[in-house]
This record gives structure tokens, sequence and C-alpha cells, in this order.
């Protein structure tokens, strides 16, 4: 049975605020999808989500760290292969449409743990418990 907000007698999608329509539930399952990717350290999953004009300025000015669709599957497989563990929850506050284009506002909590990286010993270059602190030589 829906869920009805408020006043509004709209149906909602459950756990959001969100109006319950076809649009909103196919745009929220395509990021759930994401999600549960990204936690099954699923690269070919995160990649069936990415549409192929996905282009990515990685935050900097700097063309060279640009990722275009193409690049997009290697770079998953490297990057996710490097992951121990992965925790990641969305929030979904508001779908905003116009025209072929959708927006959604999410609160994101995540976090993840790195494999430790091996020296050419096969032992953990850097411990869990280590700290530059430890590397400096003591002054007595």
């Amino acid at each position: 049975m829906p869920t009805v907000a408020g006043c509004k007698n709209t149906a909602i999608i459950p756990g959001t605020e969100i109006p319950d329509t076809p649009d909103n539930r196919e745009i929220l399952q395509v990021i759930e999808r994401f999600r549960t990717s990204f936690v099954r350290q699923d690269p070919a999953g995160i990649l069936a989500t990415a549409h192929p004009t996905y282009y990515d300025e990685s935050g900097t000015d700097d063309p060279s760290d640009d990722i275009v669709y193409e690049e997009l599957g290697p770079i998953l497989r490297r990057r996710i292969a490097q992951l121990e563990s992965v925790r990641f929850t969305i929030e979904y506050l508001d779908v905003y449409m116009r025209r072929d284009r959708a927006t959604v506002n999410v609160w994101i909590d995540a976090t993840f743990r790195l494999k430790p990286i091996l020296g050419d010993d096969g032992m953990p270059r850097f411990p869990r418990a280590w700290s530059p602190s430890r590397t400096t030589p003591s002054s007595s």
C-alpha cells in the first residue's frame, strides 16, 4: 500500500518524501543500482548505470585527468580492486525533472577501506597502526 504524504493526499515513495510516480521510481532505481553495485564492489554493475556520454573532469582544470565513458570500465575495475570494504547509504531528498533531464538531491554517507599496499616482500608497506611519528628516529 503506498504511503500518503500529509495533507497533499499524494502517494510517496516509502522511506522518502518524494512523490511516487513512474519516472521518480525509475530514477531512484537507477541510483540504487549504482549504490548497491558500489557496495558489492561490482565495476560492471556501476558501469551499467553510466550513460555513453559520461564525462568527468575529476574536479580539476587539468584535462589530463578527465575521464570519458570509453575509459570508465578499466578505471572502475582498477579502482574497485583496491577496495577492501565499502559502506554507502543514500537519503533521497528531491527529484526535479526538466524535459529529458532529472536532478536528484541526496545526502550521501559513505566510507571505504583500501586494501593494504604490499611491498616487494608481500608484506603491507604501511601496517594499519602506521603513523608518521613511528618512522621518525627518536632523539635522546
